[in-house]
């Protein structure tokens, strides 16, 4: 467990009993969500090096007592340059606008954990 973890399991434990605002419960939330993505990145690390380790092996097949994993070799991606095709015919300006499209934004979240003591 982390120390933000262990900060904010200390700060929930000695809090007095209380009802709770919708700040509260936001805040209860973000922390929670942060929780959760920390465990999810230890364990996206942890399952990254596993694979590296075992794809080291060079073996096709390794078995589990509960999983096999099987490594095999897959063609690489072809991708078209589109955009330096068409820029070959040296289409207008007016030409480009008339055919460009923007797609709709989207929400980014970020979580960062406080710094601790």
């Amino acid at each position: 467990m982390k120390p933000q973890d262990l900060h904010t399991l200390a700060l929930a434990a000695l809090q007095p009993f209380k009802t709770t605002t919708a700040a509260d419960d936001m805040a209860a939330k973000v922390d929670r969500l942060g929780a959760i993505n920390a465990t999810a990145a230890a364990l996206k690390k942890e399952s990254d090096q596993l694979r590296t380790e075992l794809e080291a092996a060079g073996l096709a097949n390794i078995d589990g007592r509960l999983y096999r994993v099987n490594f095999s070799t897959v063609a690489g991606r072809t991708v078209t340059n589109w955009e330096a095709i068409a820029k070959r015919f040296k289409p207008s300006a007016q030409l480009i606008r008339a055919n460009t499209t923007t797609a709709a934004g989207s929400a980014r979240m970020t979580i960062k954990a406080h710094k601790t003591a």
